[in-house]
């Protein structure tokens, strides 16, 4: 998983981790991301408040849910598909719960 960070992010690689407060990697997942306002992702300002509301995932590679249970709790949680154009900016509850809903349906018994 994290091979996959490497080859799509290449040189930028070594910049993107240097800017992540948080990296997390086991078997299951890779992500790296760090705490924000949504008010400087909204207003696309590259400060970072004391006060944080949001996680922006830089990237997210495997078992994601898990992510939820490593880091802790922020209002929002903020990334950008790298199949699509745009930041997505979730209510952190309802996305977990949409991921969650996600993983018993393609669950096979």
């Amino acid at each position: 998983m994290i091979t996959s960070f490497f080859n799509y992010y290449q040189e930028d690689s070594s910049r993107i981790l240097a800017e992540c407060t948080h990296i997390y990697c086991d078997e299951e997942v890779f992500v790296c991301g760090y705490k924000t306002h949504s008010d400087y992702i909204l207003k696309n300002i590259k400060k970072r408040l004391d006060k944080s509301n949001t996680w922006f995932v830089y990237y997210a590679a495997g078992k994601v849910t898990k992510l939820f249970e490593i880091f802790e709790p922020q209002k929002f949680i903020c990334f950008h598909r790298l199949d699509r154009d745009g930041l997505r900016l979730y209510d952190m509850e309802k996305f977990y719960g949409k991921l969650k809903k996600e993983a018993k349906a393609t669950c096979t018994t």
